[in-house]
Order: structure tokens, then sequence, then C-alpha cells
């Protein structure tokens, strides 16, 4: 576990001697951000924040068997640090260590506030900084800061979803949600049902396998999951033919490009991306396999691409280790699952990799001088600033595409602004509608949950677009004052309470200092 050297009576504690910059996060996005405010302003009086007992966010909270990444370690690392193993993807632990690495270079271990939940980001236009209530084990502090901004991701860290089954009290084994996984299980020779088809139930199923279990997968729509390459091909070509950095850079490039590629093909072209899949599988699974249990209703990426690092889920389904039956759940029994159709899977233990719940800046609240802000009704400004809130920024990744992708430009936009010399700023109110959700993907936790954001609008600057490559001269070398105001020009957005708010949203110290698990983004 990683500690904090800072004083509570330092910089931070009185309007008159506030931080620069207070980062909410301590995971990807964070520890990016804080790299390159390390390097741009080595002056800066800076903290990162964390609702966890230590940094690393989802790698420090998901502890599943067999948890990884679900981008490729050359897109979904930092761009700086390239990652230190030649796998495409990164088991957990490996990606913890690799970002508390990270922190450390960048000096953001001797700023980690750990434990520490921003309960409210209030902006004071008295002192024109925000009063931020943080709340720990030891109660709550204030703390000014010029800037905040949010690393934090939008899923929620303390809950998965999990509907309500029939018949669950007559299950005599055990249920488990993916975010609470167990210290004491027992594995071998167990019979293991995992309830979803997503990226934790693909992740999931081969890593039981491999413990010993008996692993069914039990979905009701199958989903897309491609086999490649369990080394990462296309960084070890560029490092054979450029010097470092440039291969790294290269390669990010080449990954990067390529999932953009995929994603376009598969939208304008889904035939022959669905072809090209059913090609690579075809190399683990007969025909008819594949026909019933792998070949979804909808177009490839209106949800997310699983990925499979050698095929494992389907190397464990050819050697009889694993099965995937695909059904509607009747209800549960005292010894398994009845399917509507009449079939039951038998079960000692149930995973219910059911999905995920999406939570806005952390759980806590925004605030203009005491009111709560209505976060629903705002509009965001390159997926990253809200319209007359200044002083307030965010990191959201791609969701079609690596994370990381879109944190590091987020990261380097912002860096640029701050270097502007502006102390205040804030994107003025769109003169269109901005009433799309700012999550457009067709998923079921953002179709549940998707509306507790901010929106966006039809079009740039007010829209963020889900292409790397579009994006790239935008955010790293566009114009920053398009539609933006400073200092005096600034207009603040109403301060439309929250319903329902009545101050600073409350949670208890127990609850923030738990080792519930946290979703992957």
């Amino acid at each position: 576990m990683t500690g904090s050297t800072h004083l509570p009576d330092g910089p931070g504690t009185e309007p008159a001697d506030p931080l620069d910059l207070l980062i909410v996060g301590a995971g990807m996005s964070g520890i990016d951000l804080a790299h390159h405010v390390h390097r741009a302003f080595p002056d800066w009086r800076w903290e990162i924040h964390d609702v966890h007992d230590d940094l690393g966010g989802t790698w420090h909270t998901f502890r599943y068997p067999g948890i990884r990444s679900d981008s490729d370690m050359a897109t979904f690392g930092f761009p700086f640090r390239p990652w230190p193993h030649d796998s495409t993807l990164g088991n957990g632990e490996d990606i913890k260590e690799y970002i508390r690495d990270t922190a450390r270079e960048a000096g953001a271990l001797d700023r980690l506030q750990l434990g520490s939940w921003v309960a409210d980001a209030d902006w004071r236009s008295d002192v024109q900084m925000y009063r931020v209530t943080c709340r720990n084990a030891d109660g709550e502090r204030i703390v000014w800061a010029r800037r905040v901004h949010f690393g934090s991701g939008y899923y929620s860290h303390s809950e998965g979803f999990r509907p309500e089954f029939p018949g669950e009290n007559d299950f005599r084994g055990r249920i488990i949600h993916p975010q609470q996984w167990p210290e004491d299980l027992d594995y071998a020779g167990r019979r293991f049902v995992v309830i979803g088809s997503g990226a934790t139930a693909v992740t999931l199923v081969p890593a039981l396998a491999e413990l010993g279990a008996d692993v069914t997968m039990l979905q009701r729509t199958p989903s897309y999951i491609g086999p490649l390459p369990g080394k990462d091909v296309i960084s070890a070509v560029w490092r054979r033919l450029l010097p470092a950095p440039w291969d790294h850079r290269v390669a990010r490039l080449n990954h990067g490009a390529r999932d953009t590629a995929q994603f376009v093909i598969a939208q304008r072209l889904p035939w022959l991306f669905k072809a090209a899949l059913r090609a690579m599988q075809r190399r683990y699974l007969p025909a008819e396999e594949i026909d019933r249990h792998f070949t979804p209703p909808y177009r490839p990426w209106d949800q997310r691409v699983c990925k499979a690092p050698d095929g494992d889920i389907f190397r464990v389904m050819r050697r009889g280790a694993a099965r995937v039956v695909t059904g509607h759940i009747d209800r549960f029994t005292e010894s398994g699952i009845r399917l509507t159709t009449g079939e039951h899977v038998d079960a000692d233990v149930i995973i219910t990799a059911t999905g995920l719940r999406l939570q806005v800046f952390g759980g806590g609240t925004l605030s203009i001088d005491g009111e709560p802000l209505d976060v629903p009704s705002l509009a965001t400004y390159r997926g990253m600033m809200l319209a007359g809130v200044p002083n307030v920024s965010f990191t959201v990744g791609y969701i079609n595409s690596s994370w990381t992708l879109r944190a590091d430009l987020v990261s380097r936009y912002m860096v640029r602004l701050w270097g502007s010399g502006e102390e205040v700023y804030a994107p003025r109110m769109p003169d269109g509608p901005a009433d799309q959700l700012l999550l457009d993907f067709d998923a079921g936790y953002i179709r549940r949950d998707g509306h507790l954001f901010p929106k966006q609008g039809a079009a740039r600057p007010w829209r963020y677009v889900q292409n790397f490559l579009v994006e790239i001269p935008e955010l790293a070398f566009g114009d920053q004052r398009r539609e933006m105001a400073f200092g005096e020009d600034v207009v603040l957005t109403g301060a439309r309470r929250a319903p329902g708010a009545g101050g600073a949203a409350v949670r208890e110290v127990t609850e923030m200092s738990d080792d519930d698990e946290v979703a992957r983004s």
C-alpha cells in the first residue's frame, strides 16, 4: 500500500494559499495527468486524491481471477512510458505496478491522499477558486484549489449491476458478483456458472478453467469475441525497425490506427468484419458452435468487441474444460439454474457478471457558490469541460478503443490551456441544443445510467467523436480559445440545484475505505 506524506496544514488549507490543482483519482487518467503537470509546471502545488487505500483505480480494486486489460497495452499504456512486457494485453497486477512506477517518477506518491473522497467541489466566485470538501476516516477536510480535474472515470467503484433472479433464495451454493470477489473461494472440481458474455465473463471463463473449475458461461445474447496474439507482434516489429523512443510512438499510432480502422469497417462494412472474425474463430471451433454461441444479432461494435489472447476462451472450450449455453433464465433452483427451455445448468457457484453501474465525478457534487449543480442538464465541451462551470475538467476515454489514447490527449490539452496564463476559464454556453448522451454507445450499462451524465451537442466542439485520428489534430494542436471565455468574460451557468440535493453529498467513511471492487474501464 502507498501512503501519503502530505501534512494537513500544508498548501490548500486557506484561500490565501491554494493548491494550483487538485486531481481526483489515482488510476490511469489521474497519473497520466500528474506526469504532464509534473513536467510542465514544476513549481505548481498539487495533490491527487483517491477514495481507495492504494493507487491503481480499477487495477487495485478488481481482483477476480484473470483480470486483464481489454485493450492492447501499446495504446492502453502511457505514451511516454512503454509497457515493459511483451504481452498484448496486461494483467491487473502488472498494470497496477506500472501505474505505481509512473506515479513515482511524476512525484505523485508524495502528493497522494488515499482514502479521501471528494464529496463536493464548490466554485466560490468571491475568491475565484474551489472550496473542495474531502472526507476520510478522520472526518472532513477542506481544500482550496484554483483548478479541479476529475480523473475518476465513469464506473461506480462500490457496486456493479446485479439483477434479482427468481428463486435466488432456493440456491444452496454461493452467488458472487465479480466486483465483490472473495479470497476464500475453492475452484478445483467445483461447478461454476458465469452469467454474462461481456469482457468480464470472457476473461473469467478461461481463468477459472485453468484453476481446475468446471465452467459454464450462460449468456442470453452472444458477444463478438476476437482472438488476438498473446504477444504484441506489432510493437516487436517496430522495435526492430526503429530506435527508442520512436519505436513506441510509431507502434502506438499503428495500434490506434488499426483499432480505428476496425471500428469504421465494423460499422460501415459489417459483413466484412464478421467474415474476418469468423475466419479467426474457425481455427478453434466448428462452424455450428460459432453459429449457436458466437454470432450476435447486432452489428459489430454496436457493443464492445471482447478480446481473447491466443483464443484462450475457445481453447478451454475445445478441450472440454468449459462450455457455453445460450438461453433465458427461468429461475434459480437448489442446485443451479433452470432455463425457459427446461434445460437445467448445474452449479456450485454462480458468478453474476451482469454488468456495471455508472457514476459521475466519483459520486460527489459540483456546486457554484454553495448551490449544487444539476449535472445531467449541463453541456460538455470537447468531452472534457462543462459550459459555464469555471476551472473544472474531467477525463473520458474512448468507448470503442483504448481509454488511455484519449486520456492522454485530454491531459495534454488541459496542460496547454493552463500554460496559456489564463487564471479563470470556462466554455461559453452553446448556441444550439446539447441534449445527446455523452456516452453514445449501445451497451447495457449506458442504457441504464447514461442519463446521469452531462450532455453533448450534435457537432464539435460540443461533441467528442470516437475517433483517435480525428481528435489528434484537434486536441493536441487545435485552437483552445474557440467557444471559450476567460477572466471577467466568464458567465457562470445558472446554479440549478440538483434534484433532492441539500448540500454536499454524504457517504459513510466505512464505505470509502473498504475493498469493494471497481469496474474496469
